[in-house]
């Protein structure tokens, strides 16, 4: 449970980032994507507060698993660091660097968080 509501969060978060591109299209269309109904700035906002909800989760994983250790926790924080490189690309006057954002740095996520919860494992 602690583990889907991290990549709930996590997924939460970088959709966002991604549908900031469309806030425009969104609005004229009368979606209700955050970025349309709230603008891209606090938009934006909501998508850091998901990824910071993410890494406390994933901080918070060893309390209901305890087979991660040291590790684990240097690969969250090392995340947790992906994660403000990933906000500090989107701006919310410039979004040309969302594609960097959403598939460069969430795939080094991704694959890292994997790697490093199996290496904590196998130590």
């Amino acid at each position: 449970m602690v583990l889907g509501l991290a990549v709930m969060l996590w997924v939460a978060g970088f959709d966002v980032i991604y549908a900031c591109q469309d806030a425009g299209f969104d609005a004229k269309m009368r979606l209700h994507s955050l970025p349309a109904r709230f603008g891209v700035a606090r938009a934006l906002k909501m998508a850091a507060l998901c990824h910071l909800g993410m890494v406390a989760a994933l901080a918070a994983v060893p309390s209901v698993y305890e087979h991660f250790g040291p590790v684990y926790y240097l690969g969250v924080a090392a995340i947790a660091v992906l994660l403000i490189y990933e906000h500090r690309l989107v701006n919310p006057d410039d979004l040309t660097r969302v594609n960097r954002a959403f598939f460069h740095v969430n795939a080094v996520v991704s694959i890292g968080l994997l790697v490093v919860g199996a290496v904590d494992l196998f130590l």
